[in-house]
């Protein structure tokens, strides 16, 4: 089998993950290519994918997100190395986070088709947010990253509440029309986000539906209750609030930035929609009815 496997040496757990890495799939007659630069991580994905059997990528959601288009035009299979600080996407596949582990499933995996969110025709694999949790990537710094790793969001996300001030949303959910002053609203296509926040217990990414949650104006307190609940189901806060949708238009009386894992892609009105089924992923072999972010009901691809 002839993999492509890219990694990006600035992922934060790169630098300890790669010797091991390297030598594994050298030993398999693979050859790892780490990417010293944004602009060639993209040249040799787009020029070097179409040869290749699979695509292996290693770093975090940044990377996959920034690869994602490449990834669909050359329309391969995607294993992932975990190898960034948060991997919520890697999680919502239930991949393992040692990135050995997951090197074999590279190889060894099942190919399985998950659905791509689109923000504004932009793709993104987790979450697209307006408001609160795009203030989070201006405090997360890459200092904070390293020194808290998955709680950097949770750090951030307190941060920028002390003084984010609520705004007014135009809601078209599904065709139904919802108006409110909020905080945040998160539009997802995966399981978790933010180090670890669940978007909504039985959220997946295969299901052909976007999970959508809204924060309502409340206390600092209140706001923290929502952060414990995503993060660990515990009692749901009065000021959050869910729905299902295939797709959401949402516009604020001011263009206001949206956040899709971890990058500013568009600002509103924004349009978030599906592309169904787009995406094959390399997931543990025969394990799809026991991964949470994965439809029992969902085939191979």
């Amino acid at each position: 089998m002839n993999l492509l496997i890219l990694v990006n040496p600035h992922a934060s757990r790169a630098p300890e993950a790669l010797p091991t890495v390297a030598k594994w799939f050298a030993e398999h007659n693979q050859m790892t290519v780490v990417a010293d630069s944004q602009e060639e991580f993209d040249t040799r994905l787009r020029r070097d994918g179409r040869a290749a059997d699979r695509i292996v990528l290693g770093g975090g959601d940044g990377t996959l997100s920034e690869a994602l288009p490449a990834l669909l035009a050359l329309n391969k299979p995607l294993a992932v190395l975990p190898l960034g600080t948060a991997n919520d996407f890697a999680v919502t596949l239930g991949l393992p986070l040692d990135p050995l582990e997951a090197a074999r499933i590279a190889l060894d995996g099942d190919e399985h088709a998950i659905d791509v969110g689109l923000a504004n025709g932009t793709p993104f694999l987790n979450v697209a947010s307006v408001g609160l949790a795009s203030q989070v990537v201006v405090e997360q710094s890459k200092a904070l990253k390293r020194t808290w790793r998955v709680f950097a969001y949770a750090i951030g996300l307190m941060r920028a509440a002390r003084n984010m001030q609520p705004f007014f949303v135009d809601l078209d959910i599904d065709g139904a029309a919802w108006s409110a002053a909020v905080h945040q609203v998160s539009v997802a296509n995966g399981r978790h986000h933010g180090g670890g926040l669940v978007v909504a217990e039985d959220a997946t990414i295969d299901d052909g539906k976007l999970d959508l949650y809204v924060v309502h104006p409340g206390t600092f307190g209140q706001l923290f209750t929502c952060l414990t609940h995503l993060r660990f189901g515990l009692m749901k806060p009065a000021v959050l609030e869910r729905h299902r949708a295939t797709r959401v238009r949402l516009r604020t009386n001011r263009p206001r930035q949206v956040n899709a894992d971890g990058q500013f892609v568009t600002r509103t009105p924004v349009e978030f929609e599906l592309l169904r089924r787009r995406l094959r992923v390399l997931v543990p072999p025969g394990q799809q009815p026991d991964i949470a972010g994965l439809t029992e009901a969902a085939a191979p691809a």
